[in-house]
């Protein structure tokens, strides 16, 4: 490879990485190929994506980035699990694939801002919910506020109404 297809994938690979909310180191010698891609098509799914990088090369794409913190896990055959959307989403794609392949392992991972974490700490992040649920959970809590307040707000009538009632009755049995 010369220098200008060097400096062609260092481009491209911090242009791969630009602005990545998530990005996971992983081993991945040993699995077979039908399996990484369909294992790249889950990504694909999630608007994650997967690249084998030669690691001389990451470094030099990441540097002065957020993935800087990842320089020391670029060795050996690694790959990158990156997205610019949902990181616990693409943190439960990862660690699904890993629990189902052991030949793979997850080596780091870098959240946005530069904050590095180890495999246990991409397992913990998998088992958040991702921004679909988190929605809808906030959707959930928004609108019980109003039903809440309005059963306040009726509360005074009901109990003047049950009042009401309970002195007829009393007045017709007398």
């Amino acid at each position: 490879m010369n220098r200008q297809e060097k400096t062609q994938q260092i481009d491209e690979l911090r242009e791969l990485f630009d602005g990545t909310q998530l990005a996971i180191i992983t081993r991945y010698d040993g699995v077979v190929v039908p399996r990484m891609v369909e294992f790249r098509a889950e990504l694909r799914k999630n608007q994650s994506g997967y690249r084998v990088v030669k690691n001389s090369l990451a470094r030099l794409a990441t540097a002065d980035t957020d993935l800087q913190a990842l320089h020391a896990h670029f060795a050996g055959p690694v790959g990158v699990a990156f997205t610019k959307q949902d990181p616990a989403a693409t943190a439960k794609i990862v660690t699904a694939f890993v629990k189902a392949n052991p030949k793979m392992e997850i080596r780091a991972g870098v959240l946005a801002g530069g904050t590095l974490i180890d495999a246990a700490g991409v397992e913990a992040l998998s088992k958040l919910p991702g921004k679909d649920e988190l929605r809808g959970s906030l959707l959930g809590a928004l609108s019980g506020v109003p039903r809440n307040l309005l059963g306040v707000f009726t509360a005074a009538q009901r109990g003047l109404v049950g009042v009401l009632a309970a002195r007829q009755t009393q007045l017709e049995g007398a």
